[in-house]
């Protein structure tokens, strides 16, 4: 499983992959059934607050990591991928 930022795209540790909540694909409006994917995905958040919690949370963790991965790039340092932001 790999984590793509603007800094790159860094390997995410078993550890850290396990506890990502599960979420499914957010659809890419370049996508030929962009529209019955997006309502697909619309109607999957509306099933439940859990969902949309599960996608608050992972939302959060990959702001986190962006964040986290420009700094180390930045500062000419290797990134590794953490929980940081999960909970």
């Amino acid at each position: 499983m790999m984590l793509t930022t603007t800094s790159g795209t860094f390997p995410i540790p078993p550890e850290v992959a396990s506890r990502l909540p599960q979420v499914p694909p957010i659809p890419s409006p370049d996508a030929p059934d962009y529209k019955v994917l997006s309502k697909a995905f619309n109607q999957w958040l509306e099933a439940s607050s859990v969902h949309a919690i599960d996608f608050e949370r992972l939302r959060r963790w990959h702001l986190v990591q962006e964040e986290l991965s420009a700094r180390a790039i930045a500062s000419g340092l290797d990134y590794q991928v953490t929980d940081d932001g999960l909970d």
